[in-house]
């Protein structure tokens, strides 16, 4: 194991036990388990457990629109505010993000400053995308199982991630027990039940959160809330009448429904950039009543005890 994954503090997914460096990889002292590294991507397969939660052929196309499309930009620089508000301390920290996708987003975060400590995804497709655009080191896991951080992390994140995990709950207390007192867990999920439709389906989607559940899931965790606040406001009655689109596609079918969201159109993209770019300073300040997503920055309190959210 290189001293960069040495330094990720990592355990074997099979035992949860600390694991060490071997020749090309890792080894677990405890079962024995070992573990190979391959272009910068340490393999921590030990095997998937339960459904699907993201269709693999999508990575492609979202690497090519996410550089300009109206809702990849958005959400990147709502984070990267939302950070730098809500961790006074974001340049001692480095972010290790857990379902990396495509990786548009913590390469954004990096040219903007915020350290990488790595990376990790479920899917090799993600991670030979994501290898062309960080230089941090990479973990394959596997589906269903948390991922195999030790604890001592002092920043973590899950960019629209949760939502597709069927034990969220679990997964928030294993992401707690990770990091570090003081520690931060950042992250985004899509927002308001009533919008479940089948394009959620279709991006295997357990569920939406409104804001008030996803606060009570954290605290339930132990988290305290820094910060919960909606973002993309202008798209909520965008959303709400796909219903309509389904009745004017005329045949199309859901699959097609989808790539026509994730295109890339002139002037209407430029359009809903200059208008969701408008609401960044009331989404990084937590006063939009609603919108299509949510943004969270929830701290382990260092004396244990849980506090209320921050605006």
């Amino acid at each position: 194991m290189t001293d960069a994954f040495a330094a990720l503090r990592l355990v074997c997914p099979r035992c949860r036990a600390p694991l060490a460096a071997a020749s090309s990889g890792a080894a677990c002292g405890s079962c024995q388990a070992r573990y190979a590294a391959r272009d910068g991507i340490l393999d921590l397969r030990a095997g998937r457990i339960g459904a699907a939660g993201y269709d693999p052929h999508y990575f492609p196309t979202l690497a090519q629109v996410e550089r300009e499309h109206y809702w990849f930009a958005a959400r990147r620089e709502v984070v990267r505010d939302v950070l730098r508000a809500s961790v006074p301390d974001l340049a001692a920290r480095a972010l290790f993000d857990v379902g990396c996708g495509s990786g548009g987003l913590i390469a954004f975060l990096d040219a903007s400053g915020v350290a990488l400590a790595g990376a990790c995804d479920v899917y090799p497709e993600s991670l030979a995308l994501v290898r062309g655009r960080v230089a941090a080191p990479l973990l394959l896991v596997d589906e269903g199982r948390f991922p195999p951080l030790a604890h001592g992390q002092s920043l973590v994140s899950m960019f629209d991630v949760l939502e597709h995990i069927d034990d969220d709950t679990g997964t928030l207390r294993h992401l707690f027990e990770v990091l570090e007192p003081g520690g931060f867990l950042v992250l985004t999920v899509p927002a308001h039940p009533f919008l479940f439709d089948e394009m959620d389906e279709i991006a295997h989607h357990r569920r939406r959160y409104t804001r008030d559940a996803l606060g009570a899931k954290l605290r339930a965790a132990g988290f305290a809330p820094r910060r919960l606040a909606h973002f993309m406001a202008p798209l909520v009655p965008l959303v709400s009448l796909r219903w309509a689109a389904r009745v004017l596609g005329r045949g199309r079918s859901p699959l097609e429904r989808r790539q026509a969201e994730l295109r890339v159109v002139p002037g209407l993209n430029g359009a809903m950039r200059a208008l969701l770019r408008l609401e960044r300073p009331l989404a990084r300040a937590g006063l939009l009543p609603f919108g299509t997503s949510l943004v969270a920055v929830a701290e382990r309190p260092r004396d244990g005890g849980a506090a209320g959210v921050a605006a």
